[in-house]
């Protein structure tokens, strides 16, 4: 990373951030012959420790599933806190932001435990009431639950640095 001033290696503040994002792009490689392959998803994530592992839902079939099949590796890119931040002279100005990148390996939920795991963790992270979430069995059946077991993760901010401007 280039600017080590806004490097995060804390874990718990990258699993902070995670918190506050709503969104993460999944990030596939293409072939010789296709451009690489970038989608928004809904996720949710678990950490075991400093190992983080993040779930997605879908319906198994489509770009990102055969993406998938032909390589598992991929990347990963969620932000949070965008704000402007507004200088003069404009070229000064900056765009206020914290974010989680990083890269792992995909794969399908068969466990019917873990993809209850994976769901709970996915609606955690929108609904932050604690309540219990229920899932129909035959629905659970046939949802497609992805898990990427993240191997490398960093987490960037300009929040907290002192040329982080002031609005204007």
């Amino acid at each position: 990373m280039r600017r080590k001033d806004r490097e995060i290696q804390d874990k718990k503040e990258i699993q902070r951030i995670m918190e506050a994002c709503q969104v993460c792009s999944l990030a596939f490689s293409g072939t010789q012959d296709e451009y690489p392959y970038v989608i928004p998803l809904n996720f949710g994530v678990i950490w075991d420790g400093d190992q983080a592992s993040l779930y997605f839902h879908g319906a198994g079939e489509g770009t990102k599933t055969e993406r998938m099949r032909r390589d598992e590796r991929a990347a990963f890119c969620m932000y949070s806190g965008q704000e402007p931040a507004l200088k003069q002279p404009a070229c000064r100005s900056t765009m206020l932001y914290s974010s989680v990148c990083g890269t792992g390996r995909l794969s399908v939920v068969r466990d019917m435990e873990e993809k209850r795991r994976g769901l709970d963790a996915l609606m955690r992270q929108y609904d932050k009431t604690g309540a219990g979430f229920e899932y129909d069995d035959g629905a659970l059946e046939r949802i497609t639950v992805l898990k990427l077991s993240v191997e490398e993760i960093c987490g960037k901010s300009n929040r907290h640095s002192n040329d982080a401007v002031q609005k204007t």
